[in-house]
This record gives structure tokens, C-alpha cells and sequence, in this order.
């Protein structure tokens, strides 16, 4: 059994296929999924970043005429001789913002840690990537080993790029925030009200109870402080629980207005699980410390859940089924595009109409938080 989408419609591109699938390269034999974006449209400042994602001097040809789009993914091997399970390792392909590939890196464009006490030796998840002035931030997930009962934590982490190809690690995102397992952190593209603002995603108690989280900090670095819960999961007669994490980096809209793409885990009647994405449109003129909850202005459950062939199954042994769950999407000609991963094996897009969806938003406003029940 699968839930059934919101209704708004939502096109998957490219013949429903994957645009980004494993390679015979070892470190991504195994899966590919979860990709951030970062759509760099053609400019005196982007043309140099744009020439180095290629290797073109040249950028005369049609197809660079609207730009390129950086898509930074996670992937692990098939095997990972001597860990304690496959790490993920981040690589980089680059796209016309319509999709058609232009280059793809051998290489991942960040390695897990060298050495057990490195917060991400375990690997590096699910990327989000913010750019902020000239600076490119990723923020994802560390996974390393604690010595007790086989144990394993996950942090937020930080690296900083100004060419998306080359990255420098900062290590564990500092402050309050990463007090326990936390994933799923995600900044926001500017300032709101002079404060740098990043949604997280602690992994407190049972999964049920996993929210979304607002953190601000004076700077990028920390310490960040957390507010406590942006948004929680709305109830679901028929699921036993859900949960909700962050997705893709924030759109701006103006007057303090953002449209959020999220996910949310379920676990069904029957025992199994399902993972889609929702939308918000998240509205700081009342954000408040003390109710953090105050920014969900409206928000559309669902708008896509796990229908297609490469979404349903889970064809490897790292593979999980009935998953739809992005990391990245940008804004290009009136659509939003959502990039995704399918079944936790695929890359796949799909793109709504931004004006149709915002329409939406509008039309639904919660008229207060407490709507949200779980």
C-alpha cells in the first residue's frame, strides 16, 4: 500500500528514468542518491565556476547558453572492506539546467575521514549545498563509530567551497545543535533579521518523534543555538507514525517569505514504511524564539510520494523501498525543479509549476501551528 499523492500537479522528467545511477567506479558501485543542486546561471561572476565544472574555456556552444546545474550526491560502494557497513562519499555531475548531462567526476568531490576520530570517518550524507555571497556551504550529515556497544553517532558538518569542485572541511557544526544525533541540516541562502538561520533534524526519543528544528547563529561557524521545533508531522489515519526531516535549501520569495520542500517518513498500517515530499512556505515576519512553530505560514502534504518502478523498489542491499526524498532543487523558467532520490539507489527529477504550487500554499493557509498534530 502506498499513500496517495496531494493531487498538484508534479511532472517527473526524463521518461520517469534515473539521471544519475552507479558506475563500475567502487565508491559508488553500490547506490547513488540524494543530491544537492546549484543552479549557476550564466555571469561574469559564474563563468569561471562554470568553466572549471566542464573543463571548457570555450562556453559559446547552445546548450551553456542558460547555464549549468552542480549536482553534489551521495553514494557507497557495493562492498567497503574493513568498515562496519558501506560509507558515503560525495560526488559531483554537472547538467544543463534542462538535464541533458555535460560532465561527470571519477572522483568524489568529498572523501569520508581518515581516521576513527574524525566525526565523518563512517561517511558523509546526504549533502544540502547554500551559497552564500561568493561561498559555496555544505552542510551534511558525519557518521562516525563510538567504541561502546557497537555504537554509531551522526552530527551535522560543514565544508566550504568557492569553485564546488574542491571543499575544506570545518568538522562538527558548533553550538547546541549536535548534543546527540542530528541530520539533516540544511542553511538558509541570507540573513533573516541579522542572524544566519539552519533547519536540523535531532534524532531525539523514537523516530515518531523526529522534527524539524531552527538553529540561528551570528555567524556561519557557530555556535549555533536551537530554537527547538520549525515544523512536526501531521497526523495520518492510516499510519501508525510519521516523522518529518528537512529537504532542499530554502527558495527566498520576498518579505521574508521562503517555499520549503521536505520529506516525511511514515510507517504504515501494514507495516510498511514510505517516504514523501511535502512543501511549506515558511514566513519569518512573525518568527518568534520562544515559538519557532509560528513560521509554518501553510504547507501541502504529499505532493509527491513513491509511484514509479525506480521509486517502489529496492534492487540492491543498500537500497530501501517506497522512497521519494530530496536534498536539492532550484528555480528555472517559472518551474521548481526537484531533484531526488528514488528507492535510496537513483537520481531522478521532477519539476512544478512554482506559481501553481505557491497558488496552492496560498489557498490553504493554516490558520495557526497547533493545526499540526503529531
Amino acid at each position: 500500500m502506498s499513500l496517495k499523492p496531494y493531487g498538484i500537479t508534479v511532472e517527473r522528467l526524463c521518461h520517469e528514468q534515473p539521471i544519475i545511477s552507479p558506475t563500475e567506479n567502487w565508491w559508488e558501485s553500490g547506490v547513488t542518491f540524494n543530491s544537492a543542486a546549484i543552479y549557476l546561471e550564466r555571469s561574469p561572476e559564474n563563468d569561471p565556476i562554470i568553466r572549471k565544472l566542464i573543463e571548457r574555456e570555450d562556453l559559446s556552444a547552445p546548450e551553456l547558453k542558460e547555464g549549468v546545474v552542480a549536482l553534489h550526491y551521495r553514494a557507497r560502494p557495493k562492498h567497503d572492506e574493513g568498515f562496519r557497513f558501506n560509507r558515503s562519499f560525495v560526488g559531483l555531475a554537472v547538467f544543463t539546467p534542462k538535464l541533458t548531462l555535460l560532465k561527470r567526476f571519477s572522483e568524489p568531490v568529498i572523501f569520508p575521514g581518515e581516521t576513527p576520530s574524525d566525526p565523518d570517518y563512517l561517511g558523509v550524507e546526504d549533502p544540502r549545498i547554500t551559497r552564500i555571497g561568493d561561498t559555496f556551504y555544505a552542510v551534511y550529515c558525519g557518521v562516525t563509530a563510538l567504541p561502546e556497544d557497537d555504537d554509531w553517532s551522526a552530527a551535522n558538518c560543514m565544508a566550504s567551497s568557492t569553485d564546488l569542485i574542491h571543499w575544506h572541511k570545518h568538522g562538527v557544526m558548533q553550538g547546541d545543535i549536535n548534543c546527540g544525533k542530528n541530520k539533516d541540516g540544511v542553511l538558509f541562502p541570507e540573513k533573516i533579521d541579522g542572524k544566519y538561520v539552519l533547519l536540523h533534524r535531532p534524532m531525539i526519543e523514537n523516530q515518531p518523534d523526529h522534527r524539524i528544528h531552527i538553529a540561528i547563529s551570528d555567524t556561519l561557524y557557530g555556535a549555533w543555538t536551537d530554537c527547538g521545533v520549525a515544523l512536526r508531522a501531521m497526523e495520518d489515519p492510516l499510519c501508525e507514525s510519521s516523522w518529518v526531516g528537512a529537504g532542499s535549501v530554502p527558495i527566498p520569495l520576498g518579505d521574508k517569505k521562503y517555499l520549503f520542500i521536505y520529506h516525511t517518513g511514515n510507517l504504515l498500517k501494514d507495516g510498511d514504511r514510505e517516504y514523501d515530499l511535502d512543501a511549506a512556505i515558511f514566513n519569518f515576519s512573525s518568527f518568534a524564539t520562544a515559538f519557532p512553530e509560528s513560521i509554518v505560514e501553510s504547507r501541502i502534504d504529499r505532493i509527491m510520494a513513491p509511484e514509479t518502478e525506480t521509486e517502489i523498489s529496492a534492487p540492491f542491499a543498500d537500497s530501501v523501498s517506497n522512497v521519494v526524498f530530496t536534498c536539492g532543487s532550484y528555480e528555472f523558467q517559472g518551474y521548481i525543479y526537484i531533484i531526488y532520490g528514488g528507492g535510496d539507489t537513483f537520481i531522478l527529477a521532477a519539476r512544478v509549476q512554482k506559481q501553481t504550487l505557491l497558488d496552492e500554499l496560498d489557498r490553504i493557509k493554516v490558520s495557526a501551528p497547533t493545526a499540526v498534530l503529531v
